[in-house]
């Protein structure tokens, strides 16, 4: 990534815990190696966002979904406390060594939480701003968005973002050998029997997400590097229908550096390893091999799609 990445801390040590769909370990160090580092324009946009408010407040933000803590790491550094919830066994576990080894932070600083999106211990009206990335197609929107306003108080923020597998530029043919990787992956889905839900909802960079009138306003959707469209967003054709108002604001922001690279095709390799499932190298090795054909051992550019979903919970 550029240099404007945030810098995030880094583990020498390889943990595993459950994976996302909890059927197999996931290693957060190869993880956080082979995916697009968050940059420090996507923090400002979501604090600028929030300072726009009359009376904001700064005092406590809720990581939801939070992994291993690389978004908490960062919302620490402007709000007095954080709140770091995950569902699956032994993240939050993972997430108090990560944060608490690898920053300056207390203790204190930090409450760690195991529950769902959908159902929360924490009390009502009590956060300032809510942080959902990478994870809310793998949980029931709907009930989700609702509980996420049970928790913030009048005024308070909700960040929902998700970013696709990136597109490689500059290079026609590793382009194609790149879209036939992700044209094997939805077979993979089907056969290992994880819901249609998640991949409808990537698929339509978030537009199924509603926000109802009388809990939310100034709803801005922000379309990073998406050329105008959320077709970059598909991994293949099942969608499931716009629920965008048109009092909704939609911004595109297109060659955003911050969310392009320089990759190999190792690090190509080691992001599509990230996904679940598992798509293993030797299922699609010819493909594999046009793409090493196509890059002649060369990096290439990429450029990654992504949406933020920035909303005011009503007073």
């Amino acid at each position: 990534m550029a240099s404007t990445l945030v810098s995030m801390p880094s583990t020498n040590t390889t943990v595993k815990q459950y994976a996302f769909a909890a059927r197999q370990g996931t290693d957060w160090s190869y993880y956080l190696a082979h995916r697009p580092a968050y940059p420090q324009s996507f923090f400002e946009r979501i604090y600028s966002y929030h300072a726009q408010k009359s009376g904001a407040a700064w005092s406590v933000a809720h990581d939801i979904g939070a992994g291993c803590g690389v978004v908490s790491a960062v919302l620490a550094s402007r709000f007095d406390s954080v709140i770091v919830s995950d569902p699956n066994d032994g993240y939050t576990k993972l997430a108090r060594e990560y944060l608490l080894e690898k920053t300056s932070f207390p203790e204190s600083k930090f409450k760690f939480l195991q529950e769902t999106a959908e159902e929360s211990s924490v009390g009502s009206g009590t956060v300032d701003l809510i942080a959902a990335c990478e994870c809310i197609h793998w949980t029931t929107p709907d009930v989700a968005i609702g509980e996420f306003g049970r928790q913030l108080g009048a005024g308070g923020t909700l960040a929902i973002t998700y970013y696709t597998r990136p597109l490689i530029e500059g290079n026609e043919r590793a382009a194609r050998a790149w879209k036939a990787v992700w044209d094997a992956f939805p077979k993979k889905v089907q056969r290992y029997g994880i819901g249609e839900n998640p991949y409808k909802i990537g698929n339509t960079a978030l537009e199924s997400l509603e926000f109802p009138e009388e809990n939310w306003e100034a709803i801005k959707r922000i379309y990073i590097n998406s050329q105008g469209t959320v077709d970059s967003f598909m991994l293949d054709d099942r969608i499931i229908e716009s629920r965008v108002k048109e009092s909704e604001e939609k911004v595109w922001v297109e060659e955003d550096d911050d969310w392009c690279d320089v990759c190999d095709i190792e690090w190509l390799k080691g992001y599509v390893a990230t996904w679940e499932p598992r798509l293993q190298e030797s299922e699609i090795q010819d493909i594999w091999d046009e793409l090493e054909a196509a890059l002649e051992g060369k990096p290439v550019k990429t450029r990654t799609p992504i949406v933020m979903i920035l909303a005011t919970k009503r007073g």
